[in-house]
């Protein structure tokens, strides 16, 4: 065993598999049955204090027992250690190889989580690292130590830094850890320099099964799209011919999204066409996409088609292919089609997002049919997941008061105050102009009172919060000499201010003093004169 750190008693990493206790739990796990086993366990003596490395022997030799082993950690972690205390490091990571050697993804990711919220990364790929050969561990031990880190932490430096040593040593990550990586990187810059590291780093120890994959290429697709940087998508595109990877459905849904959102639908129809060609059979999302880009143009006939075809290859649209119909209606203005396609999705489950109900009750405000969409408000209030928007409340009072509905309308802005929304200046200028066309000059005047006062509240509140806010700093660099003399005056009036205020103050407690001494001049001067007239009776 030389060499080995798990059997020098002077290593922190050190596995006493012979220590009495480590023997005679294993001998109780394994010899008594199942009911009597563990209050055969609870009944052994314990030694105080009882050491890591012989808790950590305990998975050791019930290795070939993986099921008993991780309810040994569990016994251990419950009964055994203080409560409060996290349990070792040394423990933990020996349930975890025991249960990667057994295939028991699940169980290992949960351990490593869980021994990633109370040591570092680097303390945890470094235990892993001394104790794999004593455990016969599988060698995606890392990748799972790596998995926990992104699905628990959400942790993608820590992450990154694993996978650093993992490559340091010589070894690579799985193709969909390395996907998974990529995709948790804060920007598409540091996936591609990730994705650098991972696959130009040169080893003898790689193999056709850790090449990078299709996902590998959707994850750098995907991140650079997030940022609208489709143009860098020829360097990816590239990469996949270097490694002969042939493109998916999600790849293809990624070039033509980021076509739609130019408005370049024409070439995302090529790619359509392409992927039809090439027998790879479009799903929802690629749909969906597809019917995006048409319904963005104003090509909403188009769209239809490509709903029909959908439904035609038995693919279930969702809700998302009902939105952009409706919405696509709603750009052009057929109102009517728009709310055919509202009653189809409500026949079949589906309730819409509070931007399209906006996006209908706008369209039916233009077209003046306002009952109609006060209809649709309510129907869609009537469902529990659904919220509607201030600017959905505010198209339909303006609507309401032009039409003289000044009551419905009332009703309407108080609903809207219950809902938490605040009234803005274009509800109440609705409300004075249909005041005035109603000839009730008395009430628009009071409306227009409050909204002067509320316009001045909120200068007066603005001005307050600069005042505390103290004075602005002067920006480096290449800054006018205008901007400098202005931000210059304003620590001038902030400094007058201050220096305003303390006199005020001053002021203000000169006057209390005064008030005090004359109040105490005037209670002795009662005082004398009470006596004087007591001495005279």
């Amino acid at each position: 065993m030389g060499g080995d750190p798990t059997a020098d008693p002077s290593s922190a990493y050190f596995i006493d598999a012979d220590h009495p206790y480590a023997a005679a739990a294993a001998s109780a796990l394994t010899s008594h049955r199942s009911r009597s086993k563990w209050s055969h366990l609870s009944s052994l003596a314990v030694p105080d204090p009882l050491p890591a490395s012989a808790v950590a022997a305990v998975p050791l030799l019930l290795r070939r027992r993986p099921h008993v082993a991780l309810s040994f950690h569990l016994f251990a972690t419950r009964r055994l250690l203080p409560s409060g205390s996290p349990p070792p490091l040394l423990l933990s990571v020996s349930a975890a190889h025991v249960a990667a050697a057994s295939r028991l993804r699940r169980a290992a990711i949960s351990l490593l989580s869980s021994a990633a919220r109370h040591y570092p990364h680097s303390q945890i790929f470094a235990a892993l690292a001394a104790t794999y050969r004593r455990f016969a561990s599988a060698p995606f031990v890392f990748d799972l130590l790596l998995l926990a880190y992104l699905r628990s932490r959400r942790d993608a430096l820590a992450a990154a830094s694993v996978a650093r040593r993992i490559l340091a040593a010589g070894a690579r990550p799985l193709p969909s850890t390395s996907a998974a990586l990529l995709r948790s990187l804060p920007s598409a810059a540091a996936a591609l320099d990730m994705y650098r590291e991972i696959y130009t780093r040169p080893s003898s120890r790689i193999n056709s099964q850790l090449l990078p994959t299709v996902h590998t290429f959707n994850s750098l697709l995907l991140a650079f799209y997030r940022e609208g940087k489709c143009d860098v998508f020829k360097v990816v595109l590239q990469e996949m011919d270097r490694y002969s990877c042939v493109h998916n459905v999600c790849t293809y849904n990624i070039r033509m999204a980021a076509y739609c959102d130019s408005k370049e639908v024409e070439k995302a129809r090529g790619l359509w066409d392409e992927m039809v060609e090439g027998g790879i059979q479009p799903d929802v999302p690629a749909y969906n996409t597809m019917i995006s880009g048409y319904c963005g143009v104003g090509e909403v006939g188009m769209a239809e088609e490509m709903f029909k075809d959908m439904e035609m290859g038995g693919i279930d649209p969702s809700v998302t292919t009902f939105e952009w119909l409706v919405r696509g209606h709603c750009r052009v203005g057929d109102i009517d089609a728009a709310m055919l396609v509202r009653a189809d999705m409500s026949r079949r489950g589906f309730q819409m997002a509070a931007e399209v109900v906006e996006e209908v009750v706008n369209v039916l405000c233009q077209k003046k049919r306002v009952k109609e969409a006060l209809g649709v408000l309510k129907e869609e209030m009537r469902k529990e997941e659904f919220v509607p928007s201030r600017e959905c409340y505010e198209v339909l009072i303006r609507e309401l008061c032009e039409q003289g509905e000044v009551e419905v309308a009332m009703r309407l802005q108080a609903e809207m105050a219950g809902m938490g929304f605040k009234v803005g200046s274009e509800v109440y200028c609705a409300f004075v102009c249909a005041y005035e066309k109603a000839e009730d000059y008395e009430m628009a005047e009071k409306l227009r009172k409050e909204l002067s006062r509320r316009k001045r509240m909120k200068v007066w509140a603005g001005r307050r919060r600069q005042a505390w806010a103290g004075p602005t700093p002067i920006p480096r660099g290449a800054a006018s000499r205008r901007k400098e003399r202005t931000i210059l005056r304003r620590q001038c009036h902030f400094l007058e201010h201050k220096a305003a205020c303390r006199r005020l103050v001053h002021r203000v407690a000169h006057r209390k003093e005064n008030v005090q001494v004359d109040q105490s001049a005037l209670k002795s001067d009662a005082i004398s004169m009470s006596k004087e007239e007591l001495s005279k009776t």
